[in-house]
C-alpha cells in the first residue's frame, strides 16, 4: 500500500498514533504485548517511516510548552488545565508561559522553549512576533489557538471560536432589543479575534440597515484595564450609547467594575452583552447576555491534534473552528 502514514498504523492497531510513534522511534517504554501489535500491522500495511521526521523525532524531552497572552484569565488558567489532562495521558509534561500581550516577552518566552527543546508549542500570539513563529513552526510542531498568524510559511494547526458569527449574534441581540446607539469595547485590531468578531457586528448592523457610530468605538488591548477606560470613555459620551459590547471577558470584567464604582445600573442606565463566559456570572444577580467561549473544549482539542502532530510531521495544515453559542442574560433592556 502507497502512502501508508502513521495514522494508518495507530487506527489498524487499535491504538493512538502517540504510541505508534513510541514504537517506531523507540524512544519510550512501550509493553511488549503493544509493540508487537503496532509492528505487525506496519508489517501487514508496509510502512515505510520518513528518515527526515525520523531524525527530528529520536530525542524527546516529552514536554510541551503553551503560551498565552494572560494565564490570570479564567479562559486561558481553564486552557491551561484541559490541555495539561490531555497531554499528560500520552506521558507529556507542561510549561506554562504569560506574555502580558508584550512582544518582546513572547519572544524570550519563546527562545526559552526552545533552548529547552520542547516537543510541540500551543501558542495564543500577541500578533507581534509573525514571521518569527512562522519560521519557528517549520522546525517545532505546533498549534494556534484563538488567534492566527499571516504568514504563509506557517505549519501547524488552529482551534478557534467562529469569532464572526459570535460577533453577529452579540449585535444581532442588542437590535434586536430596540439599540441602534451600540457602543463597542475591543482589543487590538491586529489580531484576529478582534478583528473577526468586529465584522460579525459590522455585518448584523448592515443587515438592519443600522449605521455605526464611529465616536462608539473604543480599541485597546484584551484586558480589564480596557474594559474600565472604555466604559469611562463611552458612558462620558454627552449622546451615550445604549448598550455596550465588551469584546472578550477581560474587558467585561473591567467594564463591570467602573458600572459598580460609579453607581451605573445594568440594564436600567445601559445594556451590556459580552463576548466570552465572565466566571461564576451564573451567581450574578444580573447576568450577562454573551457568546460561550468553551476553554476546556478548546485545550483538550489543542492536546489533541498537537500529539498527532508530534506523531507525524507530514500532518497538512488544519483548523478547528467550533460554533458560537449565544445565550441570553438579564444584561439587556428592550428600547422602544
Amino acid at each position: 500500500m502507497k502512502n501508508v502514514t502513521i495514522k494508518d498504523i495507530a487506527k489498524h492497531a487499535g491504538v493512538s498514533i502517540a504510541t505508534v510513534s513510541r514504537v517506531v522511534n523507540q524512544n519510550y517504554k512501550v509493553s511488549i504485548k503493544t509493540r508487537e501489535c503496532v509492528q505487525k500491522s506496519i508489517d501487514e500495511l508496509g510502512y515505510v517511516q520518513n528518515s527526515v521526521a525520523r531524525s527530528l523525532k529520536v530525542l524527546s524531552t516529552f514536554t510541551i510548552g503553551l503560551v498565552v497572552s494572560d494565564i490570570g484569565n479564567a479562559y486561558f488558567t481553564a486552557v491551561a488545565k484541559a490541555l495539561e489532562d490531555t497531554i499528560r495521558s500520552e506521558k507529556y509534561n507542561l510549561i506554562v508561559c504569560s506574555t502580558e500581550g508584550k512582544r518582546e516577552k513572547e519572544k524570550e518566552y519563546l527562545n526559552l522553549l526552545i533552548s529547552k527543546k520542547v516537543d510541540g508549542l500551543v501558542i495564543n500570539t500577541t500578533g507581534k512576533n509573525d514571521d518569527f513563529i512562522a519560521e519557528i513552526s517549520r522546525r517545532i510542531p505546533m498549534v494556534l489557538i484563538n488567534r492566527k498568524i499571516i504568514n504563509e510559511r506557517f505549519m501547524g494547526d488552529f482551534v478557534d471560536s467562529n469569532n464572526f458569527e459570535g460577533g453577529y449574534d452579540l449585535a444581532k441581540h442588542l437590535l434586536e432589543y430596540g439599540h441602534k446607539k451600540i457602543g463597542i469595547i475591543n482589543g487590538e485590531m491586529i489580531l484576529s479575534t478582534a478583528k473577526e468578531r468586529f465584522e460579525g457586528v459590522k455585518m448584523a448592523f448592515s443587515d438592519y440597515g443600522i449605521s455605526m457610530n464611529e465616536s462608539y468605538y473604543f480599541d485597546g488591548d484584551f484586558t480589564r484595564n480596557t474594559g474600565e477606560e472604555g466604559a469611562k470613555y463611552l458612558l462620558g459620551l454627552k449622546n451615550r450609547p445604549t448598550a455596550i459590547i465588551a469584546m472578550n471577558n477581560a474587558i467585561g470584567i473591567g467594564f463591570l467594575k467602573y458600572i459598580v464604582n460609579n453607581q451605573i445600573d445594568i440594564p436600567d442606565d445601559v445594556s451590556f452583552a459580552v463576548y466570552g463566559n465572565i466566571e461564576n456570572s451564573e451567581l450574578f444577580f444580573t447576568r450577562p447576555s454573551h457568546v460561550t467561549l468553551n476553554p476546556m473544549y478548546v485545550g483538550a482539542k489543542a492536546g489533541q491534534v498537537l500529539i498527532e502532530r508530534i506523531a507525524n510531521l507530514e500532518i497538512t495544515n488544519r483548523e478547528i473552528i467550533f460554533s458560537a453559542k449565544f445565550i441570553g442574560g438579564s444584561s439587556v433592556k428592550k428600547v422602544e
